[in-house]
């Protein structure tokens, strides 16, 4: 956050060019290992600890290092010591500056006064911006009455880090009053309290575009209703979070379908606040208002489905995977047809799952919790009724205890919680009866 803001300052004032700012920004990120990596490479952890944590992360909205001492992995002295080992990147970068383009320590210093005054930080505030620490930072650009909304934003910044990239950075929060947009993704959580939570773009695409394909990581992005597919996924993870988080307080909140809206404009209240990517820019938009409406007409997506092999083998476990996400389909096929079983069919709904399910019988059958048309509960049930033997495996989001109980009280033998840990799904695939 600190080098890329500090970065644009440096290209404003002339002292560097855009072509050594991305040169520099660039070499920063080579450097900036995470957390888990370098205690793997110390031996402090193994791969398989590592990714536990990840895991964690995920659902828990903690840091790495809380929940390695938490798990008796590490110890707080083994935290810090890796903390420091991470390096002072704005440190490096100011050893950049003077190693490249000969620009001295002192009027290092002077620029990074003038960029303090022009931002309006405290002492205390810049070295928490130096630092990338989020939970100081999101306060001075999301200054805004609700603390749900300063909530939820430092958790999709902290989430952008873990799942998308960590050269980013966010302007001011501001309302979104009148607010126009040529594309918004996102999803509301109803309840005791009303949520939405989007990403959007006013004219050109290229942020949301590099949101999703980072976030999508080797699963290919292609095609338009692709791309706003996996921004829908991003901001169903992020909802997730943050409801398990509010439903620890015995709050009820449900969420509800992602939808995607083009070419429209927001009513009530909501704000807006700008992230870049590389550059490239998108907004994110967020609203605690019951009487919020992101658009009228929501755009249906078309997303082709994966060719899958239609010779089933006699000795493989067939599997069914139902879920509304393109990109969710995708993992879970090639997960599972990389470790010995055979996804024969996938359906965008529940009513379409049930009907295949009747159609194929499969081995196994995975749904998706929240869905247009049908949901997965719903599915479930009248899967069951086909054949109470069926094995079912639950995908949620976090955030999603209450509909998981109700699917475990309705006779699904697994659940997943988005994003898979692929260890976890195929061990517990194994070690079930089917």
């Amino acid at each position: 956050m600190f080098i890329q803001l500090f970065s644009n300052y440096l290209v404003e004032q002339s002292v560097i060019t855009i072509e050594q700012r991305d040169s520099f920004q660039e070499e920063i990120q080579k450097t900036r290992v995470k957390l888990g990596t370098i205690a793997v490479a110390e031996g402090l952890l193994t791969n398989e600890q590592a990714e536990e944590i990840n895991h964690q992360q995920t659902q828990q909205d903690r840091r790495f290092g809380d929940i390695a001492i938490e798990l008796g992995y590490l110890t707080e002295t083994q935290v810090s010591k890796l903390l420091s080992m991470q390096g002072d990147f704005a440190m490096k970068y100011f050893q950049l500056l003077i190693d490249t383009i000969g620009l001295p320590m002192e009027a290092i210093r002077e620029h990074l006064h003038n960029f303090q005054k022009i931002h309006g930080f405290t002492d205390d505030e810049l070295e928490a911006v130096k630092n990338d620490d989020f939970e100081s930072i999101i306060p001075l650009f999301a200054t805004v009455r609700d603390p749900m909304i300063t909530d939820l934003a430092g958790l999709v910044m902290r989430n952008l880090t873990r799942f998308v990239t960590n050269n980013f950075y966010f302007g001011r929060m501001k309302k979104a009053s009148g607010y126009s947009y040529s594309m918004l993704a996102g999803q509301k959580s109803v309840g005791d309290y009303n949520i939405f939570l989007g990403f959007s773009a006013t004219s050109e695409l290229d942020g949301i575009i590099k949101l999703a394909k980072n976030y999508a990581k080797t699963v290919a992005v292609t095609s338009s209703d692709e791309v706003y597919d996996a921004v829908c996924e991003f901001a169903n993870l992020n909802n997730g979070l943050f409801d398990s988080v509010l439903s620890d307080d015995d709050i009820f909140i449900e969420m509800v379908p992602p939808e995607v809206y083009l070419n429209q404009q927001l009513s009530g209240n909501a704000y807006c606040m700008p992230v870049y990517i590389d550059g490239s820019e998108f907004d994110l938009i967020i609203s605690a208002d019951a009487d919020f409406v992101p658009g009228n007409n929501p755009h249906t997506l078309t997303l082709k489905k994966t060719e899958l092999c239609t010779n089933v083998s006699s000795t493989l476990p067939t599997v069914l995977v139902v879920d509304d996400s393109s990109l969710i389909r995708k993992v879970l096929i090639n997960l599972l047809n990389e470790n010995g079983y055979q996804v024969i069919g996938e359906a965008t709904n529940g009513l379409e799952g049930v009907e295949l399910y009747k159609e194929l019988e499969p081995d196994i059958v995975t749904l998706d919790i929240t869905m247009p048309v049908m949901d997965g509960v719903t599915a479930l049930r009248q899967i069951k009724e086909h054949n109470p033997n069926a094995m079912v495996a639950m995908i949620s989001a976090a955030g999603q205890k209450d509909k998981l109980m109700d699917a475990l009280r309705e006779g699904a033998e697994l659940f997943f919680t988005k994003p898979f840990n692929a260890q976890e799904v195929i061990k517990s695939l194994k070690n079930s009866e089917f």
